[in-house]
């Protein structure tokens, strides 16, 4: 039997060592370890809840088919029983909630028998659907958070004599209280369910483990750094003991569960983006060049953990669908390099360079997804649309020169840009922003329009046998749609997984920074018109979402019904915000008789930089430098993203 190792990486951080990753991967497709974290050379250790057809890699079509037809596609349930502790082994009966860089949902944690019994008090169930509701729309009533919490601590005094239940209502309000950017009020939640689950003493380590990664993501979306690198520093330190107690317990042929791959990055990647957000946080000159290579190391090695440890697990049939979770945490971790090297360094064509690396990335999974004949999870593939779309926009804003929205680069913006780079940031806005109204509106192919590939910007160079392969390819897939559709035996159908509504929300004021991005390229081109038409849009898709904070307003009440603004739990969808004003403002500025917009549209952005973004996201010198926009597509991911069922 072939054995491949991947050697133990160790990298000094803030003064300690840290054993980040080795991995034992059999090349025959048998029990391997490939997602584990482990010391062992000699041996191998089982892998968890894979279960796949053969992939092969020998070659790809030339002409791929839409990535609509994955769009679809539901989850398969695994074959084999899961052979490690997961956070549940069968499908929720709640909504998936939306992969996005501020998401928590704790209450995913839930078990469906939690869940079943929770539901049955009224109180709940309004609270959670709040959270997860499967229409398409949110509840159409007028029931304040604020009421809702109460309703949640009458189900509490309810629920005294049940203990189980009793704590899981504390997840619940810790998901509301983020949904409003009360992260005070959900961390403090966060720490009664830790203090009741260690007096049931029924803590399981796999939720703990959740929960601290939760922790130290509500940090820092609250802005509070320091404090989520502490609890980053924390993980790392317990994943090495872990290693470390499995090297001794392999030694006694004794089986334990390891440390996965997608942990470890995860909590390295943290440790990274931390140390980032403080640096960009205090005055530049604090950057200093140790202080950067520490940090692009530590995301740079999480950035390999996770690429090494794909290429391993596409050498075997059973490991394809942890292939295609290692490939997106990846195409995160390459989005957050290429920030890194932007905002500290300056070096724009390394920043471009990784982005198009993960751009080619996730056109390989989706190759492989083909190749295999495999149905890539509906959820799975908007979480990958959506990151393609961010990197897009972070192309685009590199080639416009977007990337500092400081006062100092003010005079840059206005110069000219060349024709060529004009023409290479129009078309990758434009590429993120028909990939949102895709994420937001449904695939163009069901919706009987064209998927903008044949517009008059692509040359004609005798392709035309290439775009008959693709119509029949197109042609081929709305035939397999219609069946799918058709079909009347439900056995016939793949399981369908709810989506919560707030996938769509999050998308819509998301595609606002897309829209400005346009928007901008129109300005360059001298359409200042159609720019302006392009800039209203963004404004509205930035204020757009269903549990904000409206500009006018001087109530902090969110109300369901009526409460759509400028999102108030996502410092990443307030820095669009910001970022689109500031965008629109400049326009105005080059446009006679319009300096009166533009002060209202720079006293917008402030207002939203200074109340309605968390301090932390400020600089500490508001009046010389804002932080950069660029850190809206910074994404902590953690193992909980990879469970969803």
């Amino acid at each position: 039997m072939m054995i491949r190792t991947v050697q133990s990486r160790i990298i000094r951080l803030g003064g300690h060592h840290r054993l980040l990753a080795s991995a034992s991967v059999t090349a025959d497709g048998g029990a391997s370890g490939h997602h584990l974290l482990t010391t062992s050379t000699s041996s191998t250790t089982s892998i968890s809840h894979v279960k796949l057809t053969p992939p092969s890699l020998s070659h790809h079509p030339t002409t791929q088919p839409s990535r609509s037809f994955w769009s679809s596609s539901s989850s398969q349930e695994d074959d084999e029983p899961l052979k490690s502790t997961a956070v549940k082994s069968t499908t929720s009966l709640l909504p998936v909630p939306p992969l996005t860089p501020s998401n928590i949902s704790a209450t995913s944690l839930l078990s469906n028998s939690t869940i079943t019994s929770l539901q049955s008090l009224p109180e709940i169930k309004s609270a959670l659907d709040i959270l997860y509701s499967t229409k398409n729309h949110h509840p159409t009533t007028n029931t304040s958070i604020q009421q809702v919490h109460s309703n949640l601590q009458r189900a509490r005094d309810i629920l005294q004599s049940i203990p189980e239940l009793h704590s899981s209502t504390y997840l619940i309000s810790m998901d509301l209280y983020t949904l409003s950017g009360q992260y005070d009020l959900a961390l403090e939640n966060l720490a009664r369910y830790n203090h009741h689950s260690l007096q049931q003493k029924k803590g399981n380590k796999r939720t703990l483990l959740h929960l601290q990664f939760l922790k130290a993501k509500l940090y820092l979306l609250s802005g509070q750094f320091t404090l989520a690198l502490s609890e980053y520093e924390d993980l790392l330190d317990t994943m090495e003991q872990r290693v470390q107690r499995q090297m001794k317990n392999q030694q006694r042929s004794e089986v334990q569960r390891g440390v996965s791959v997608i942990e470890g990055a995860a909590t390295l990647s943290g440790v990274g983006l931390t140390k980032l957000l403080l640096v960009l946080h205090q005055d530049s000159t604090t950057a200093t060049t140790t202080s950067a290579n520490e940090i692009i190391e530590a995301i740079e090695t999480s950035t390999e953990m996770l690429l090494e440890s794909r290429r391993d697990a596409l050498r075997s049939p059973k490991h394809a669908e942890l292939a295609i979770d290692l490939g997106i945490a990846a195409s995160i971790s390459l989005t957050n390099l290429g920030i890194a090297h932007c905002t500290l360094l300056g070096n724009k064509v390394k920043s471009i360079e990784l982005w198009k690396q993960g751009l080619d990335l996730l056109d390989t999974i989706l190759g492989d997804a083909m190749n295999t004949a495999m149905i890539i999870p509906r959820h799975k593939f908007i979480w990958m649309e959506s990151i393609r779309a961010r990197l897009h926009c972070d192309i685009a804003c590199l080639l416009l020169g977007l990337e500092h929205d400081d006062d100092k680069s003010s005079a840059k913006k206005k110069q000219k840009l060349e024709e060529d780079t004009l023409k290479h940031a129009s078309e990758a806005a434009k590429k993120g922003l028909d990939i949102y109204d895709e994420l937001i509106n449904g695939a163009k192919i069901l919706r009987g329009e064209s998927d903008g590939s044949g517009s008059d910007d692509t040359t004609q160079d005798g392709n035309d046998d290439d775009d008959d392969n693709k119509k029949e390819w197109e042609r081929i897939l709305q035939e397999e749609v219609k069946k799918k559709q058709q079909a009347e035996d439900d056995d016939e159908k793949p399981p369908e997984v709810a989506l919560s509504p707030l996938w769509i929300d999050y998308h819509r004021c998301e595609s606002a920074r897309a829209l400005g991005l346009v928007a901008h390229c129109y300005a360059q081109a001298g359409a200042a018109v159609t720019s302006e038409g392009l800039f209203q849009s963004a404004l509205d898709a930035s204020s757009s979402y269903p549990f904000g904070q409206s500009l006018r307003s001087n109530s902090n009440v969110v109300v369901v019904d009526d409460g759509k603004g400028i999102a108030q739990s996502s410092p990443n969808l307030g820095l669009i915000a910001r970022d689109v004003r500031l965008w629109y403002a400049m326009l105005c500025n080059n446009w006679e008789k319009r300096k009166g917009d533009a002060d209202r549209l720079l006293a917008d952005a402030q207002t939203i930089d200074t109340e309605m973004i968390f301090q932390g996201y400020s600089s500490e010198e508001e009046e010389k430098k804002r932080v950069s926009g660029m850190i809206s597509s910074l994404w902590l991911f953690s193992p909980l993203d990879f469970e969803r069922k």
